[in-house]
């Protein structure tokens, strides 16, 4: 809810709240509102009408209905099987005119999609609209499923996936990029852009766990009735979560409809019969009147809160109602308790049950078809007027399609002003909401109600009639914008207080709130044996030493802005099942951050093996998994920060995605950076969470059975491609498995392990090294490869070990132009490395021959693989996971990674950083060497295994050698 001041807070909002929140913004056009259109507008998805259309109506072929059943079975979660769903529903559209379609989206709004809106966002919208905002409705859908809705909401602007129209002629192809993901966030940043909006300011609107980018783009988003990837997001960013109520029918609205039907066909014939005691037929229809709306009303579980109710005793009048809903006979009955008669359209006269009651009543039927014969319908209401019976009547002649008011008609104020009644205005907020236009179900709940006073209509005429019924048109307009306050029937002003810029969001990055597969594996084997620790570190060298309390100061401001690292691990009970992030709610900085100083003189080599200890030192399981080292006594006044992370916290991606956002460009403070709020503590019970994944796996285990078999299924819809790629995927993973094979026996000098750590570092300039590996026709991790093989060849040399054979490991990123940062998104892959060849070209070419071979072969099994770990890894006992990962990684003799660093100057807390060098962890293997290029150069890490490499310095020297090799080559 709204904070004291308004500024918000994050968590569940009502309604109320947020129309508040749009009323004391900031006003006009150059603050937008972007609203999701299919689950934030309607419930549910305007593709369905168009689908349920296409197959009523033969229109879709088999073929197309199986497979667009096939992919919706299977789960729309990448670009790519949205991309596939989409081009599956526009291909029904082909060979139809642009035209056709405009009209059949416009049918089935009015037929079905109306009936879906929600209310509350219809109420939304309008209030946005009074606010004088430019409102967009942007939508992975097409124009003409969601130009109808803004035609009908009044909505201009509308930003949605193109389909190619060809000489007027839909081809059942995309016209351009849909919008989804990170394309729906750049349109809205595109639209912003062109049109002066103020996106820090504007507001957008989303239920779907795809749309967190396009949610980002504004400075106040809101998540609508989400999914539970889009709620988790919205606890990262503190962003508010309202929840509308849903639009279908459940067992118990079923139960209450046909009781609260029974109730009032019962009642009414109950009244009947009694009342016919009195020999007044009048009198025995009210009676049962009374009685339909109050046993009917009670059955159904409807309740009615009504405002002005003192209006009521006006009698005889014409009673006017906004019409929204079937539902509306039995508000009627139970507000005015009978004394009345009203109009209905004809073809209620034979309605089953209601047919009679209604004649009984003496109601007026009309052909709404036929003027003259309405007109001759409703000429003895005058009649009834003067006899002291009150006429009910809608004046939009109909139920509306949308909660717009319609234009009124003249019937009603022809009538009154004919018999001298006065016309009373009752005005009903929400029927709809508890019984949509065409349906056949009522949900309980409370119908809002407001009576407003009488209008007399003593000396009205008809030349005036239309001024008189704008007027009174004009209350129901600003009694349904601004509902009157409880107990009064006048309409009443709220007063807005204008409120600050939006709540700073923290960082786009670690939001996932639970361990990954690869990161559950790398968590529960550390545990199990230390020798397997993943500590990532990066070492930054800094011109000078920094201010203690401004480093300290931004820590805490990053500890703001990366929730990640104010969250600690919550294991489930037993060790079992999938690991969660919660936010600790004892962080102490101090526990996280330290300093010390070097003795003289202050080297190069004193610094490393302070970081080395640093780094190698296990991290405290039951607080978050970072800490950070600043060493000062550099020589020449400079200085060593270290920051160290688990690696389960992220890859080596993403720790530079982070550095980068968190480093400034300049040495001078920014005072106008974003300050978020500290983040609640979470709340973690063990067992609780344990018991819910049990939960979720049981639930999981019949959809991921169907997924399979739809998956299967869909091979057989085309054979021939089906196994063509199998085939092809086949040979890559066996090609891609002798070369694993290749790589189990490496190098005996490097085969002992004891798992202490030595850091070395090296650096070359990075255009040089990009040059020479391009020289040889590969890349620059190419190069770092073959220098690294030609490096390991001098040092077994030197060492008199046979130059047979090097085992090298390196990682294959996984990461989509899409995924969230953060995080680890990588495999891996072997490498059997000829050490005897000595020419870094030849070398180059083996190298960038085997990583593109790899690549493919991970892209074809890693969907696979990660289905397998997903549903294996969080189950297995620590032990046998920690054998499972040792034996993977122990095989490797090094392990080599590359990652795009900084290329520009950046500072930390004023303080520039001249150097970074990036040491991965050795989960078994004899080395790892990790290069990060920053600023025009490549700085290498290295960390070796005591044992297994007895001369580090020397095999620095020998890999500076290797990597001069390569660059000669330029």
């Amino acid at each position: 809810m709204p904070q004291a001041g308004g500024q918000p807070a994050a968590g569940p909002w009502s309604e109320e709240d947020l129309i508040a929140s749009v009323e004391a913004g900031r006003k006009g056009p150059h603050i937008g509102a972007f609203f999701d259109f299919d689950g934030t507008l309607i419930d549910g998805y305007s593709l369905s009408a168009f689908a349920r259309h296409h197959l009523r109506s033969l229109q879709v072929t088999p073929a197309d209905l199986g497979r667009m059943l096939l992919t919706g079975i299977r789960g729309v979660t990448s670009e790519e099987d949205f991309e596939q769903f989409t081009v599956l529903s526009m291909h029904t559209w082909a060979g139809r005119s642009e035209d056709e379609l405009a009209e059949l989206g416009e049918r089935l709004f009015v037929q079905g999609i109306s009936g879906s809106l929600y209310p509350e966002a219809w109420r939304l919208v309008e209030a946005h609209q009074r606010a004088g905002h430019t409102i967009v409705l942007a939508s992975s859908a097409t124009r003409f499923q969601v130009e109808p809705t803004a035609r009908a909401m009044g909505v201009s602007h509308i930003l949605v996936s193109p389909v190619e129209i060809v000489n007027g002629v839909c081809t059942g192809r995309p016209g351009g990029r849909l919008l989804w993901r990170a394309a729906k966030a750049a349109a809205v940043r595109a639209f912003a852009g062109e049109h002066g909006i103020d996106l820090p300011q504007s507001y957008a609107y989303s239920n779907g766990d795809e749309d967190v980018p396009f949610l980002q783009a504004a400075g106040r988003a809101r998540a609508i009735n989400p999914g539970r990837h889009l709620a988790e997001a919205a606890r990262h960013y503190g962003w508010p979560v309202a929840r509308f109520r849903s639009r279908r029918a459940g067992v118990a609205d079923i139960a209450r409809t046909a009781a609260g039907l029974a109730g009032m066909l019962g009642g009414f014939t109950a009244g009947m019969v009694l009342g016919a005691a009195t020999g007044s037929r009048r009198e025995a229809v009210d009676l049962g009147t009374t009685l339909a709306g109050e046993l009917g009303s009670v059955l159904a579980g409807v309740r009615l809160d009504v405002h002005g109710a003192e209006h009521l005793a006006a009698r005889p009048a014409v009673f006017l109602f906004n019409h929204q809903s079937q539902l509306d006979v039995l508000i009627l009955a139970k507000l005015l308790r009978g004394g009345f008669t009203g109009v209905a359209k004809k073809e209620l006269a034979n309605s089953p049950g209601f047919g009679l009651m209604f004649r009984l009543a003496d109601v007026a039927f009309v052909d709404r078809q036929d003027n003259a014969q309405a007109r001759k319908a409703l000429e003895p209401a005058v009649q009834r007027l003067r006899d002291d019976i009150s006429l009910v009547i809608a004046p939009e002649g109909t139920r509306s399609a949308t909660p717009a008011l319609g234009s009124f008609k003249k019937g009603a104020f022809h009538l009154a002003l004919q018999a001298g009644v006065p016309i009373v205005p009752i005005v009903i907020r929400n029927s709809g909401e508890l019984m949509w236009r065409g349906a056949t179900t009522i949900h309980a709940g409370t119908v809002q109600v407001a009576v407003l006073p009488p209008v007399a209509t003593v000396g009205w005429d008809a030349a005036g009639l239309d001024e008189h019924i704008h007027r009174v048109r004009g209350q129901y307009l600003a009694t349904l914008a601004n509902w009157p306050a409880h107990g009064t029937g006048q309409v009443t002003a709220t007063t807005t207080a204008s409120i600050g810029p939006p709540p700073a969001l923290p960082l786009d990055w670690g939001a996932s709130p639970r361990m990954n597969p690869l990161e559950t594996a790398m968590w529960r084997a550390e545990s199990a044996d230390p020798r397997l620790r993943v500590t990532v570190s990066l070492l930054e060298l800094l011109a000078s030493a920094p201010d203690w309390d401004r480093l300290l100061a931004a820590h805490e401001w990053a500890s703001r802005m990366v929730p990640r690292m104010r969250q600690r691990v919550l294991e489930p009970a037993l060790a079992l099942g999938t690991p969660a992030w919660v936010t600790a709610g004892d962080f102490d900085l101090s526990r996280h951050v330290h300093r010390v100083r070097l003795p003289d003189p202050g080297t190069l080599r004193q610094l490393l093996d302070v970081v080395q200890d640093f780094a190698a030192a296990p991290l405290d399981r039951n607080r978050p998994l970072w800490a950070a080292l600043l060493v000062e006594g550099l020589a020449d006044g400079r200085a060593g920060y270290v920051a160290k992370s688990h690696h389960s916290v992220t890859d080596g991606i993403g720790a530079v995605q982070l550095m980068t956002r968190l480093h400034s460009r300049t040495a001078e403070h920014d005072p106008d950076r974003p300050e978020p709020s500290v983040p609640a503590a979470g709340e973690g019970s063990r067992t609780r969470l344990f018991a819910g994944q049990v939960a979720d796996a049981v639930r999981a285990t019949p959809m991921a059975a169907a997924r399979q078999a739809t998956r299967a299924l869909g091979t057989l819809t085309q054979p021939w491609s089906a196994a063509s790629r199998a085939a092809g995927q086949a040979l890559s993973a066996v090609r891609f498995a002798r070369q694993g094979a290749a790589a189990s026996s490496g190098s005996a000098l490097l085969a002992r392990r004891g798992g202490d750590w030595h850091f070395e570092v090296v650096e070359v300039p990075l255009a040089d090294l990009k040059a020479g590996a391009k020289a040889a026709g590969g890349s620059l991790n190419d190069g770092l490869l073959a220098a690294v093989i030609g490096g390991f060849r001098r040092y077994h040399e030197r060492q008199g070990a046979p130059v047979h054979q090097l085992t090298v490991g390196f990682p294959i990123s996984l990461r989509a132009q899409d995924d969230p940062q953060g995080g680890n998104r990588f495999t891996g892959a072997k490498f059997a490395a000829p050490m005897a060849e000595t020419d870094p070209a030849a070398r180059i070419a083996a190298v960038r021959q085997f990583v593109l071979a790899a690549r493919a072969a991970s892209a074809a099994t890693a969907d696979t693989v990660t289905a397998a770990l997903a549903s294996a890894i969080g189950w297995l006992p620590a032990p046998v996971v920690s054998t499972i990962s040792g034996r993977l990684t122990s095989t490797n003799d090094v392990q080599v990674s590359s990652i795009p660093g900084v290329p520009f100057p950046v500072y930390i807390a004023g303080s520039r950083i001249t150097h970074m060098y990036p040491f991965g962890p050795l989960p078994g293997c004899a080395a790892m060497i990790t290069l990060i290029s920053h600023d025009g150069d490549c700085c290498i890490g290295i960390n070796t295994d005591t044992l297994a490499v007895t001369d580090p310095g020397g095999l620095a020297d020998d890999l500076r050698a290797g990597l001069d090799e390569v660059v000669e080559l330029a």
